[in-house]
């Protein structure tokens, strides 16, 4: 009788260990499986978020508005300045807060902006000084667009003033659809 209570005792201790390695090993494979969860759900994300934005910059709307700011930036002066259409430098603005936020697939938004952000980023230099100058001097103006930009420009970029005036003609020439 004693042996085999003591033959269930260790029937009983080895199911226990077995079960608790299962468990251990179940509440791993449940993480793995929530990060991997996660981490595809942020992809998702990132490439919804990338495919609205992409949606937005080529619409009519934007496009005439990129023909627009283009025109104004290209005479622009202190006495001009409250006429400049800010529609541009909004989405990049947006841009930049979900690329800063991680909320915008990396890959993506340099593959689609980074040309376009680095050029309204010089384009726009002087309206946005002047801006942030009226506002007392504002560093939080345009800020998220101005580190996108810095993101995206290429080590050793040069964007001279022949390069912004090719790309603000482009610009005024961009077709509507």
């Amino acid at each position: 009788m004693k042996s085999s209570t003591k033959l269930w005792e260790r029937i009983t201790a080895s199911a226990t260990l077995g079960l608790a390695f299962a468990t251990v090993w179940l509440a791993v494979e449940t993480r793995n499986l929530a990060r991997d969860w996660r981490n595809t759900s942020d992809k998702q994300v990132g490439v919804r978020t990338w495919l609205t934005l992409i949606a937005r910059f080529d619409s009519n709307e934007m496009t005439l508005a990129r023909k627009t700011l283009a025109t104004q930036l290209e005479n622009y002066n202190s006495n001009n300045h409250d006429n400049i259409s800010e529609g541009v430098l909004d989405l990049f603005e947006d841009i930049g807060t979900l690329y800063n936020e991680g909320l915008l697939d990396k890959h993506l938004a340099a593959s689609s902006f980074s040309y376009f952000a680095t050029r309204w980023w010089e384009a726009a230099q002087p309206y946005i000084a002047e801006e942030r100058r009226r506002h007392e001097a504002d560093p939080t103006i345009f800020h998220e667009f101005e580190k996108f930009a810095k993101a995206m420009r290429q080590s050793g970029e040069k964007i001279d003033a022949a390069e912004l005036s090719r790309f603000l003609t482009d610009e005024k020439n961009a077709k509507i659809q």
